[in-house]
């Protein structure tokens, strides 16, 4: 294979052109895959070997996987091949990387290449993706793994952009509300005081509980925000301290607890029966399935789980109660799976009811978070109001009796 670069010119207006990068075989096969409706082809050039490091090979976007696997299992299902399905789905894709990407992926089952190598060299796709491809592919079931793909891939956008949603939002308007006092106790509430002093009146008790809270708020503030920046960018930079603070309110918060492992015994559990039930033997599948969980204190023992089942032959279920940290009903469910040789449906049960669980769950957490949201903006504009009106009402009738003198 070797890269090209085919511009494309507009057949009834060819000063407007098109560029893609295109992996082929060679020129003519080039400007073959190159082609689209209502273009002409006006120049192929071989570009060097060393360009090809400079192509992004990032994993492609949720929703674009999504729509790409449904339409590819639509037309499994409709008996189109996987190489004619990869070359509809790519005719008219507005994005010519990823057309680009699965036109080389069909140039490479052409020539034999295995369906799962032949996404895998493009390097935009995760493991787990290539691992139920090679399993659909192997079983003579692509239709269904790539249904499966889709529909994994949809629920864990939705629970994506659910935990976003609960948490960015609130912190956003927390972060705002915080910026809000501290401009109200340093610039606001210092304003009031000088102009009771301008008029020599001493300020009753509590406005000058008030006025030393402020002067207090203007001492430490700019360390504050230097704390809070350095802990944003902290969250968002180390791993450890994510993991470090999500213990803390676990172990804190029985709710979040509850979420955080609803969300990973959903993954682990809907990635294994998806795997399972594409051909993959129960090992694989348990040991692949893991990998969606690493990085959390539930995958060392998942791991150990398929390695002690797979070495010595005892149960799976067994395996799992004595090594993994998993609610009783997993463990149960599996087992009596193994026993009536109903595994894979007892898998697929546990999918649907830790994915309506962890859905509950969410909606929970989420209608907390907004009243907490809520409840500290009620407290910060109290806080406001005190600092900078309260004053003012307790001492204006003292003014008023003052100037009457």
């Amino acid at each position: 294979m070797s890269l090209y670069q085919v511009t494309l010119r507009k057949n009834d207006s060819p000063e407007n052109s098109r560029v893609v990068e295109i992996d082929a075989p060679s020129r003519e096969q080039a400007a073959a895959n190159a082609l689209q409706t209502g273009y002409r082809v006006a120049l192929i050039k071989a570009l060097p070997g060393d360009t090809r490091g400079h192509i992004s090979k990032k994993e492609l976007s949720r929703k674009e996987l999504i729509k790409l696997f449904r339409g590819l299992a639509s037309m499994h299902k409709a008996n189109i091949s996987t190489s004619d399905a990869l070359l509809f789905y790519s005719q008219g894709l507005p994005d010519p990387d990823l057309r680009g990407c699965l036109i080389n992926i069909r140039n490479r089952i052409e020539t034999g290449v295995p369906v799962h190598v032949a996404f895998a060299k493009e390097q935009k796709f995760g493991s787990t993706i290539i691992t139920i491809i090679e399993a659909g592919s192997n079983a003579g079931q692509l239709a269904q793994a790539f249904s499966s793909l889709a529909r994994r891939i949809k629920i864990e956008l939705l629970f994506a952009s659910k935990l976003r949603t609960a948490i960015m939002v609130p912190s956003v308007v927390i972060l705002f509300q915080i910026g809000l006092f501290i401009y109200s106790q340093v610039y606001v509430v210092a304003q009031v005081e000088d102009t009771l002093a301008s008029v020599h009146m001493a300020p009753d008790p509590l406005s000058k509980a008030i006025f030393s809270f402020s002067h207090f708020v203007q001492v430490v503030w700019p360390f504050f925000v230097c704390f809070l920046v350095a802990f944003i960018i902290s969250l968002f930079k180390s791993s450890a301290v994510r993991s470090k603070l999500l213990l803390f309110g676990m172990s804190r918060w029985n709710l979040l607890s509850k979420l955080v492992k609803g969300l990973r015994q959903s993954a682990y559990v809907g990635t294994m029966q998806m795997l399972y039930a594409n051909g993959v033997d129960l090992a694989n599948a348990s040991m692949l399935a893991a990998k969606v969980v690493q990085g959390t204190p539930m995958y060392e023992g998942f791991v150990k789980a398929s390695q002690v089942y797979e070495t010595t032959g005892i149960p799976f279920a067994e395996s799992l109660k004595r090594h993994a940290s998993l609610d009783p009903q997993v463990t149960h469910m599996i087992g009596i799976g193994e026993k009536s040789a109903s595994l894979a449906q007892q898998l697929e049960l546990l999918r649907d009811i830790y994915e309506e669980d962890t859905e509950a769950f969410m909606n929970d957490f989420t209608q907390i978070i907004n009243f907490i949201t809520l409840a500290i903006a009620v407290f910060i504009i109290g806080f406001v109001f005190a600092g900078s009106m309260l004053p003012i009402f307790l001492m204006g009738p003292r003014m008023m009796q003052s100037g009457n003198m």
